[in-house]
């Protein structure tokens, strides 16, 4: 087992985001850089004026048309806008699809991208095709030409991950972009900046890195070292999330459930996750849903479809989670409905004729071919949908 460290150098907690960027710019040389943030955040936040105010002329951009899952139409703008202004630095501010966009505008730099048929050279497509350098770690060298400071205002953890998602509207299908140095140079924890994230937003997404922790966990390659960080990091978003929901104002909670974050994702690039991760991607592209939501409605049908072969680990879930239930995937599930989350796929909006299409397409993903209890057929997929149904 190897285990493989990203590029990322520095975590900032509990900090004002406007005081912490001001020194991590200075301290990068950084005389052009670009924002690129949810329009929300962009628009109605008195932290973001003071944010650009205080980096002044060294602001050259703010780039806010990402929309949900990162459509590859918004990320080619994007790259469009960093060329223009002749970026030397991103921060993103926002969630997963903000991240991830920008990791895609920095591989357009580094690597001279200039259309979107060479940007799909390095694609790979969610039925396991690929572009000619998709992937290719070899191709990057040196440092890359252009960096990226994240700022979540989310759980997701795409802030730790070398890998972006990019959704192909004309065929409703997510690709993804790989790099050795995609994550984030920093990541920026400023729990009072999160309290303009909707509620089921913040919420929702705890419970997809809750999923990085738990399949992460379940994955046959993990191993002690990793379990530590899982085990941990469901402690405390089980300790820290019913806080945020009963007081949103609670910094203390939020800056626990940003520190679960760093632990479930110490895995991202080393650990496989599994079906719940995979038919959630599936989930996301084809029927819109939310990736946080895809995860309270997938990851307890799936713990409880791989419950007979993995007993010992579900029964540490459960005891990390400190929920009294038969089965790790009913104590997620008991997790999610206390927190005024979707607990079903009729509740975010999947029809049931649409169930075999989505087998259809889950059972071609690498990701879901990696579950640790085997899935071999649409029909098994199908047996989780069905779990995951009422």
């Amino acid at each position: 087992m190897e285990f493989h460290y990203s590029a990322l150098e520095t975590v900032v907690t509990g900090e004002p985001v406007a005081d912490v960027l001001r020194v991590l710019a200075d301290k990068h040389g950084a005389k052009r850089i670009l924002l690129i943030a949810s329009s929300s955040l962009a628009t109605y936040t008195d932290q973001f004026a003071d944010l650009q105010e205080r980096l002044g002329s060294r602001c050259v951009g703010l780039f806010d048309q990402v929309s949900a899952h990162t459509p590859r139409e918004d990320v080619l703008a994007a790259i469009q806008t960093a060329r223009k202004v002749d970026a030397d630095l991103l921060v993103s501010l926002g969630g997963g699809s903000i991240i991830d966009a920008s990791k895609v505008v920095q591989l357009a730099i580094d690597k001279d991208i200039r259309s979107e048929e060479e940007l799909l050279q390095y694609a790979q497509r969610a039925d396991g095709t690929r572009g000619p350098k998709a992937g290719q770690y070899a191709l990057f060298y040196g440092h890359s030409k252009i960096r990226q400071l994240a700022v979540p205002t989310t759980l997701s953890g795409a802030e730790f991950s070398n890998n972006a998602g990019v959704l192909d509207r004309s065929r409703s299908a997510k690709e993804g972009y790989r790099g050795v140095d995609l994550c984030p140079q920093c990541i920026i924890y400023d729990p009072t900046l999160t309290m303009q994230t909707p509620e089921w937003l913040w919420l929702s997404t705890a419970i997809r890195s809750l999923d990085h922790a738990i399949e992460g966990f379940c994955c046959v390659d993990s191993y002690p070292f990793l379990d530590g960080h899982f085990l941990h990091a469901m402690r405390l978003f089980a300790e820290s999330l019913p806080r945020s929901k009963a007081d949103p104002g609670d910094r203390e909670a939020r800056t626990l459930s940003q520190q679960a974050v760093w632990l479930a994702c110490c895995g991202l690039g080393t650990v496989f996750h599994g079906a719940s991760h995979g038919i959630g991607y599936i989930l996301g592209s084809l029927c819109g849903v939310p990736h946080g939501y895809t995860s309270c409605v997938m990851l307890p049908a799936v713990l409880r479809w791989n419950a007979e072969q993995f007993e010992e680990r579900q029964k540490a879930i459960i005891a990390a989670l400190g929920i009294e239930e038969a089965h790790a995937g009913d104590a997620v599930r008991s997790l999610v409905d206390s927190l005024g989350l979707p607990t079903n796929l009729q509740e975010v909006g999947v029809e049931h004729s649409q169930l075999d299409e989505i087998a259809r397409r889950a059972i071609q993903h690498p990701v879901v071919l990696k579950n640790p209890r085997k899935l071999e057929s649409a029909e098994q997929v199908r047996e989780i949908l069905e779990l995951a149904w009422n």
